[in-house]
């Protein structure tokens, strides 16, 4: 294993174990790991050992390009060797991540991932590194406390289901009870009565007999009279206790719906993205296998349609990221507008925008792409009474026989639209195209050409 690679499994290690065992990942936690681990700093270059050994690192973890370029340098160049696959390790730590960052989070990661891929230096991707680590430490701390809370409601559940089961076990036994009780007066009743029967069979005194009747229905009267009371006084009993039973199911059903809720809310924050209020990366994985099952099951026509925001960083800079975040809920709005109900649209990352089609053939899917980016450039969009001019480039698919996982529509919907991009921006290109068909399988390209970052196409990508 060459030691570039060694470095980066020795990395991913300690993320790994960081997660394994729940702790809290930190700055400082990092730090002290990477400090105490002799196979990362042996296989560092002799200078980057040095440097950590003759410089302090900072405990605290900025914003990408808070004067990350200013960081200490050894005596000798640092090895850039080793760059490409460690950056490629923290690229794939932060794909993983992607989808499950959310709301505020979302700016920090977009800064935080075009810093790394922008990043040339070991010593700033290892500032860069204590971000990825402190975000990851973040999102697990999120989940534990998820799993926390899921871990006392089945706790309580299951104590609310026992004391119920109790209950409704106690009142099974009362109920055999007064199955008993009165099986035992209606036996009793029974005695009597055929006692009286058999003194009017065998005994011929009158006088007998009336006393013996007599006696009988007074011990009857009297049997009678108890069990009524006794009925009385158990009706009573039972009553409380189907009332208590009632009172806790009552209960149980309060604390279900408040999971309920809690779940739901769970589930929109899973699934939406909490900026442009549309489905999230998430879900479009979740939905997209499911369209492949559908498409198998019924070869129904399911359309692909990847939009791209152009210049979108440009916008950020110049504007501001409330600037760009007003225009990136305004285009998601007018995109899902322009679809039907039964349309899918999700974000998929920055400021890329899928929608699936359902029941589209090719030809319409171009049509309906054509239609929002029409609309999108006749949008106007006004910041501080200054117009800032926003054109989308598109890809269009559809899902084919050949397609068994959920990469291979995306590869040729992500590739027409960068053909697009490539083109000139602000149009429409489709996976039928020659050339994109040539680079979806491999093709040829020329040396001066853009590279395509479809080829791994469920990188995040940060703004371009």
């Amino acid at each position: 294993m060459e030691p570039a690679e060694a470095l980066s499994q020795a990395v991913m290690d300690v993320l790994k174990e960081f997660s394994r065992k729940k702790l809290p990942l930190n700055c400082a936690g990092l730090k002290e790991i990477f400090a105490a681990s002799e196979e990362i700093l042996s296989l560092l270059a002799p200078d980057v050992q040095a440097n950590t050994k003759g410089h302090q690192a900072p405990d605290d973890c900025g914003e990408p390009g808070d004067n990350l370029s200013r960081a200490p340098v050894g005596p000798k160049e640092l090895d850039l060797e080793q760059l490409p696959p460690l950056r490629e390790v923290f690229l794939d730590i932060l794909d993983g991540l992607a989808p499950a960052i959310k709301g505020n989070d979302e700016s920090r990661f977009s800064l935080l991932l075009e810093g790394v891929y922008e990043c040339q230096s070991l010593q700033v991707l290892g500032s860069l590194g204590k971000q990825v680590g402190a975000m990851v430490g973040e999102l697990i701390n999120q989940a534990v406390e998820n799993t926390d809370y899921s871990n006392d409601f089945l706790f309580e559940l299951s104590k609310d289901l026992y004391q119920i089961g109790e209950q409704l076990s106690t009142y099974q036994e009362f109920n055999k009870e007064n199955v008993n009780i009165s099986n035992n007066f209606y036996t009793d009743i029974l005695s009597h009565t055929n006692d009286i029967h058999n003194a009017i069979g065998h005994t011929r005194n009158k006088s007998d007999i009336h006393g013996m009747i007599i006696a009988k229905l007074i011990i009857i009267s009297k049997s009678i009279d108890e069990k009524r009371k006794s009925d009385e006084l158990r009706a009573i009993e039972a009553e409380a206790k189907i009332s208590e039973l009632q009172n806790n199911i009552k209960l149980y059903e309060k604390e279900l719906l408040q999971v309920r809720k809690r779940s739901e809310s769970l589930e929109k924050e899973v699934l939406l993205d909490e900026l442009t209020k549309i489905s999230n990366r998430r879900s479009y994985d979740l939905h997209i296998k499911e369209c492949l099952r559908e498409y198998k099951r019924t070869t129904k026509g399911i359309a692909l349609i990847l939009i791209d925001i152009d210049h979108f960083k440009k916008i950020n800079d110049t504007y501001g990221h409330k600037a760009g975040d007003k225009c990136l809920k305004e285009i998601a709005q007018r995109i899902k507008s322009s679809l039907r109900q039964s349309d899918f649209l999700a974000r998929y990352g920055g400021e890329e925008l899928i929608a699936i089609l359902h029941g589209c053939d090719f030809q319409s899917a171009e049509n309906i792409a054509e239609k929002i980016r029409r609309r999108i450039e006749n949008t106007r969009f006004y910041y501080h009474n200054e117009t800032i001019p926003i054109t989308v480039s598109l890809g269009v698919t559809a899902i084919m026989p050949s397609d068994t996982e959920p990469e291979a529509p995306f590869i040729r919907v992500d590739e027409a639209m960068y053909q697009a991009k490539r083109g000139g921006r602000n149009r429409v290109c489709s996976s039928t195209d020659p050339l994109v068909l040539s680079l979806c399988n491999g093709g040829p390209r020329s040396a001066d050409e853009e590279p395509v970052l479809s080829v791994q196409p469920l990188r995040a990508q940060p703004s371009a």
